[in-house]
């Protein structure tokens, strides 16, 4: 997405939410996706609808279920990879497990584990991640 700084990505992810009624024509397409995955999430919404505290309230380490603000992360940086087609073939896995299911949210999260497994191996090798093993993960699962 943009930047380490956990403050200035939360408050963006805020101030995308306080937008979140205008024009799509007047939103960038970075806040169109953060706007995109909020409407997924509806028990994220209640947290920042508490506003500025939101930005500077702590999460335990672990699954991206525990931080909203991560789990969020993995959901805007799936949209952009789609967006760019980067790796190359990710939006095609898209489309396949996208048409395969019912539930395309559901369907979208099984992308998001491999994006959160491929970004915690990445961590824990400090290097940046492996688009291979990523695009592996998610072959294995779009079948």
């Amino acid at each position: 997405m943009f930047g380490n700084n956990r403050e200035e990505i939360r408050g963006f992810i805020l101030a995308c939410w306080n937008k979140r009624e205008q024009s799509l024509f007047t939103l960038s397409a970075l806040e169109q996706h953060v706007i995109k995955a909020l409407n997924l999430h509806p028990e994220y919404q209640r947290l920042l609808e508490s506003g500025k505290d939101a930005l500077h309230q702590d999460f335990p380490n672990g699954a991206d279920t525990s931080n909203p603000f991560f789990h969020l992360g993995l959901h805007i940086t799936l949209y952009e990879q789609l967006e760019s087609d980067r790796p190359a073939g990710i939006r095609a896995h898209h489309q396949k497990i996208q048409h395969a299911s019912a539930d395309k949210h559901e369907a979208e999260h099984k992308l998001l584990r491999c994006l959160e497994q491929s970004l915690w191996e990445a961590r824990a090798r400090n290097s940046m991640p492996d688009e291979a093993g990523y695009l592996e993960c998610v072959r294995k699962v779009t079948g």
